[in-house]
């Protein structure tokens, strides 16, 4: 999964290091190339002021008036050379000494600019003019060493390159900045989702930019639909269940009638049929009495929950004064649906005051798993039928009513957590033990 911050900040980082190294090329190009056309302008110059000193005698001697040079040109080596051509005659500035720097005759108005190596190695910029004066063809060449200027013009790239490395770490810095604040909404949102599984909410908060708003409602509109469908399921399930008592009541009262006195067989089947219905609608209406608010991932309040089934269960068994005691420990938190909760002990403790004497006993607590543990002291069931348990259709015995889907909706229930439900022997009161343990979420 690529992250939102780190593909923002190295977008940001490669765009920059692009924009500045290019800025940086066309800086020290342009530089480069108006500190050479400056260069060439000043030795164009002193060419023009060579020219203004050179003349010619009668006896057509090249000369040059030292007054139009500058003492520059006279230091060995300085970097500042000249060369006066003229009618196969030459004339070199002293800094030259010996070097001699080979020139081409120009003619009037043309002009040459070059880079050639001269004394001691020094990398030169060579300007050279074709000019005309006292009938003579004049080529003077200027020279100057480049050394120096390169060398400045390395500090401003190496200051250059720093300036704008620092500039660039700055820049990521306001960046990172900026992204944290931007995306600190949708941490927000973020805490929001882990609040609505954990069960402290029942929506998101919609607190987060204008582009995610829109999901956020959509989220929240589909909970409180999901949440709305499934109550209106389970109140249409209550009121089935009622309509159906209605109809088995009146199926009973025919069943009374003397007409069917003379037809004992169907009489009993009627009753036969009617009761069993009659407890499969017992168990729905149960679970319709105990349907409060529906939220998804909705932290259960256990103690309250297991009081309301276990009160409702000794109603229902109240013949048989059956006595369900629970054991909860403190730090014991379940977050989920409360309705398949309810669903899950309602069966398990319903199927344990079905078989047991008089005691029933349920017992919570979390360590590494959430595991409800149900006990009762009834006959229990023998080892090789333990894993039949929780097949659908399965009864332990034919002769007590019932579907045999109890255990096996609640083992659909709990595989639905990812949890694990196994079925033994009691220690504590010798019936049958069913544990069922979640992972925590």
């Amino acid at each position: 999964m690529i992250s939102l911050k780190r593909h923002l900040s190295w977008g940001l980082i490669l765009s920059l290091i692009t924009l500045l190294t290019l800025q940086w090329i066309v800086v020290s190009y342009v530089i480069n190339n108006l500190i050479e056309d400056q260069l060439v302008s000043r030795m164009q110059r002193d060419g023009e002021s060579l020219l203004a000193g050179t003349y010619f005698t009668k006896s057509g001697e090249l000369l040059v008036d030292a007054k139009y040079i500058s003492t520059i040109y006279e230091r060995p080596f300085s970097g500042h050379y000249y060369v006066v051509y003229a009618s196969k005659r030459s004339y070199a500035s002293r800094s030259l000494w010996d070097f001699n720097i080979k020139i081409k005759p120009l003619n009037k108005g043309q002009h040459e600019t070059s880079f050639i190596e001269g004394p001691e190695q020094q990398p030169l910029l060579l300007v050279t003019h074709g000019y005309q004066k006292q009938g003579y063809m004049i080529t003077i060449a200027v020279a100057e060493n480049l050394a120096p200027l390169r060398e400045s013009i390395t500090k401003f790239q190496l200051l250059y390159a720093g300036v704008s490395l620092l500039g660039l770490m700055a820049l990521l810095l306001i960046q990172r900045l900026i992204v944290l604040k931007v995306l600190k909404p949708l941490q927000q949102v973020q805490v929001g989702i882990a609040k609505l599984v954990s069960g402290e909410e029942s929506q998101i908060a919609n607190d987060g930019p204008e582009e995610i708003s829109p999901l956020i409602e959509e989220l929240n509109r589909i909970l409180a639909s999901v949440q709305s469908k499934s109550k209106r399921s389970r109140e249409s399930l209550g009121n089935l269940a009622h309509a159906l008592k209605s109809k088995l009541t009146l199926l009973n009262q025919i069943a009374e009638r003397k007409e069917m006195e003379k037809l004992p067989i169907i009489r009993k089947d009627i009753y036969t049929a009617t009761e069993s219905i009659s407890h499969h609608i017992e168990r729905e209406l149960k679970k319709a009495r105990l349907m409060g608010e529906i939220h998804p991932a909705k932290r259960v309040e256990l103690n309250t929950e297991v009081a309301q089934i276990a009160n409702t269960l000794q109603h229902m068994y109240i013949q048989k004064a059956v006595k369900i005691s629970w054991e909860i420990s403190p730090n014991t938190i379940f977050c989920g649906d409360r309705e398949d909760l309810l669903e899950m002990l309602g069966n398990l403790l319903d199927n344990a005051c079905k078989w047991c004497k008089q005691n029933v006993l349920l017992t919570a607590h979390q360590d590494k798993v959430i595991t409800f543990t149900i006990e009762d002291d009834g006959p229990g069931c023998a080892e090789n039928t333990l894993k039949l348990l929780v097949q659908r259709g399965f009864r332990a015995d034919e002769s007590t009513p019932g579907s045999g889907l109890g255990l096996a909706i609640t083992n659909d229930i709990a595989t639905s957590y990812g949890a694990d439900l196994t079925c033994g022997k009691s220690t504590r009161l010798g019936g049958l033990l069913v544990k069922v343990s979640f992972p925590i979420r």
